[in-house]
């Protein structure tokens, strides 16, 4: 799997997914020099190169197009450090069931803890897959 972080995102999160999945090849946004370059442009760049881009910016899905791209876009609804770190198990388990040139959501449902949240449900919603976890 080709992950790209966002720099919206802490950059110890290609640590902690490594740590996790040491198979995977990530790298973050300031790695591959696109700090600051628009969603747009960011998506064009990355399509060679990385199958997901993995942001917390939750309007990305709703202002870009991914028609023609094969990159899909992970949005966790988060990106304070100590809530990414937590989800870190849930987005290994959302980042192989995003599907190609998608769009998809991370949701918990209320009561539940990010740490100990399993993927219950692919949701679809229009153009976007809504990951639902649960404990």
């Amino acid at each position: 799997m080709r992950v790209l972080i966002d720099e919206c995102l802490p950059r110890q999160l290609k640590q902690w997914l490594v740590a996790v999945e040491p198979d995977w090849f990530v790298r973050t946004v300031q790695e591959a020099g696109w700090a600051s370059m628009k969603n747009g442009m960011l998506l064009r760049a990355a399509n060679e190169g990385f199958e997901v881009l993995l942001t917390a910016d939750k309007n990305m899905h709703h202002q870009q197009n991914l028609a023609g791209l094969t990159i899909s876009v992970l949005v966790f609804p988060a990106n304070l450090a100590k809530t990414v770190r937590k989800g870190v198990p849930a987005i290994v388990q959302s980042i192989p069931r995003v599907g190609q040139g998608k769009k998809a959501l991370m949701d918990i449902a209320a009561g539940s803890g990010w740490d100990t949240a399993k993927l219950a449900d692919l949701v679809v919603e229009d153009t976007i897959v809504r990951h639902v976890f649960r404990q």
